[in-house]
């Protein structure tokens, strides 16, 4: 079974049509009049005073209150009341959720900053923003106020590049408008750093107004005559061309540019959404992408295919078909063998790893143990502790996460590190005594790969054991993703690393329990990775090969190596701290 979800610009199509099916959705409401169902544009055109936006925040719908309130810091902020705006950007800080959030956060914060000319400090708010997770309005707001605060500081070739970032969100007069911004803003940057500019990217339009600029700075007119013909004929539809030379009269008639609508990307999904695999990842993943793009506020077709109905060799044909940019999925093991057997000529984030080699076109964005072994080597290590134990049972998963927990360590530090496997609770105590008995030196850190019940009384019995307990560390087996309190109290003092999704609570964790009333910690780990696959395509060109860019998502902070690896950093929190 297929199914296809054709998605249109928020300001064209509401989303509530899509997302009511998991979530409760959205009614149409009065532009101008007070409505608790009327849908916020957080970055949009300020419309009203104040008071109308602190009655609309008083009547809204809970999903709608983080966004009336962005517009009523910015409405204050408007009005000059710089002290209530401040209040409710620490409003907003308390009560962000998501990556997203805190990212809007930073913004109004830099725009009230920059409005009383503390430009620096703007800037500084702004830098850090990870623009590849923000919806189309709200990265047109943040590239053109960040512009103007570059503008500002005389860092001209950054406002320049912002400008022109904006634009390509934009149409019509709007974007030549923009497009006008970027010249003028380049054209007073240094000729060395637009060269340098233009010699890092290979993008096109990019290119064109780099090397547009340095021709207009060319004080010989004959010279720059004879650049600019040449440059017509290398970029012969660049919208530089419409605009005027800045060392002629405005005279002259500009060229027009023909320009063509770019298609709506698709983007293809892999999942199982029938079967017995349905309700424990395939609907909670759907749910995850589907939120991703109620946030980014994008304009893309996603067709979803049901792997239990089809072959994936059938189903990757008609993603071709579908014209597909991108293929999230599959997520079952030998379905993604299949895949990979098939040499794809589109990028694949796959949500499990394959058992045979793969191409330069396959990603992985996985749920996969070895991913908490890697973070748990790297958490110990950043204590400065050395001489770790592993804690795991004596199976087949047991003896996975050691293994490459040990083979992590070896390529970190060049020697290995100590497993203790038990069978058994009841075997527990005396296998636990054996293992600190038979170490030559005391154990700093013990990994535990178990239940929050079973770490919890390997740390009990271990303090009958040794008189030197280690600092014990836990994973994403100890946290089921919705435990009580007295679970938590149980493994106080411990360091839990997991999802940041699954380590706070929210609005929307709330939501997706209610769904799936019987939603565990792989479900809510499940719908995390969905939404950040969405977000994870979206930017996957500029995430290859630059691992200084990075995705703050639900499931932790995304890279991609030069190896073409992805990385995903988890939260480690010490329970009890909070």
């Amino acid at each position: 079974m297929n199914s296809i979800i054709r998605y249109f610009s928020l300001t064209i199509m509401t989303f509530a049509l899509v997302l009511s099916t998991f979530l409760s959705g959205c009614t149409s409401a009065s532009r101008y009049g007070h409505d608790s169902s009327l849908k916020p544009t957080p970055f949009g055109v300020l419309e009203h005073d104040s008071s109308w936006y602190e009655t609309q925040l008083q009547i809204a719908e809970p999903e709608y209150n983080y966004d009336w309130q962005i517009l009523l810091a910015r409405s204050y902020a408007k009005e000059n009341d710089i002290e209530r705006a401040n209040e409710v950007i620490s409003q907003l800080r308390n009560n962000a959720i998501t990556p997203l959030q805190g990212n809007q956060a930073d913004i109004v914060e830099a725009q009230i900053k920059a409005r009383n000319g503390y430009y620096q400090q703007a800037y500084n708010l702004l830098e850090p923003v990870n623009t590849l997770t923000l919806p189309n309005e709200t990265a047109s707001f943040y590239y053109i106020l960040k512009a103007n605060v570059a503008s500002k500081l005389k860092m001209n070739l950054i406002a320049g590049q912002n400008f022109l970032n904006a634009a390509k969100l934009h149409t019509g007069d709007e974007q030549l408008s923009l497009y006008n911004r970027t010249a003028n803003a380049l054209v007073k940057a240094n000729s060395k750093d637009i060269y340098q500019a233009f010699k890092r990217t290979n993008n096109k339009l990019d290119r064109g107004f780099y090397e547009y600029a340095l021709i207009q700075k060319n004080k010989n007119i004959k010279s720059r005559d004879r650049q600019m013909r040449r440059f017509e004929h290398k970029y012969p539809n660049h919208p530089s061309l419409n605009l005027a030379s800045f060392n002629e009269s405005q005279t002259k008639t500009p060229k027009q540019v023909v320009t063509t609508q770019e298609q709506t990307p698709t983007i293809a999904v892999f999942l199982p959404l029938s079967g017995k695999y349905a309700q424990l990842i395939g609907n909670p993943t759907k749910m995850g992408i589907i939120n991703a793009y109620k946030d980014r506020g994008i304009s893309i077709n996603l067709k979803f295919f049901d792997t239990e109905t089809n072959s994936i060799a059938n189903l990757y044909q008609n993603a071709l078909k579908n014209q597909a940019k991108v293929i999230i999925g599959p997520i079952i093991k030998n379905q993604v063998d299949d895949l990979i057997a098939l040499r794809p000529e589109i990028p694949v984030i796959a949500l499990n790893e394959g058992t045979i080699p793969k191409t330069s076109k396959i990603f992985y964005l996985t749920l996969a143990p070895e991913n908490d072994a890697l973070n748990a080597v790297d958490e110990i290590t950043r204590d400065n502790l050395s001489n770790p134990l592993i804690i795991a049972p004596q199976n087949d998963k047991g003896k996975r996460i050691t293994y490459a927990f040990n083979d992590f360590w070896v390529k970190k530090h060049s020697y290995g590190v100590s497993v203790c496997y038990y069978t058994d609770v009841n075997s527990l105590k005396a296998t636990l005594s054996n293992c600190f008995k038979n170490s030559s030196k005391f154990f700093d850190a013990a990994y535990i790969y178990g239940t929050a019940n079973e770490a919890s009384i390997i740390r009990e019995f271990s303090k009958q054991v040794t008189d030197q307990l280690p600092m014990f560390y836990i994973g994403a087996r100890s946290n089921n993703g919705v435990m009580n309190n007295s679970a938590l109290a149980s493994l106080n003092g411990m360091k839990l690393g997991d999802q940041p999704w699954l380590l706070n609570d929210s609005v929307r964790k709330e939501q997706v329990v209610k769904v799936l009333p019987k939603a565990n910690g792989d479900t809510l780990r499940s719908f995390a990775i969905g939404y950040d696959s969405l977000n994870l395509a979206l930017g996957l060109s500029a995430l290859i090969g630059n691992s200084n860019e990075m995705i703050s998502g639900l499931s932790g902070n995304i890279f991609i190596d030069s190896d073409g690896n992805i990385h995903r950093s988890l939260t480690w929190e010490t329970i009890g701290n909070k």
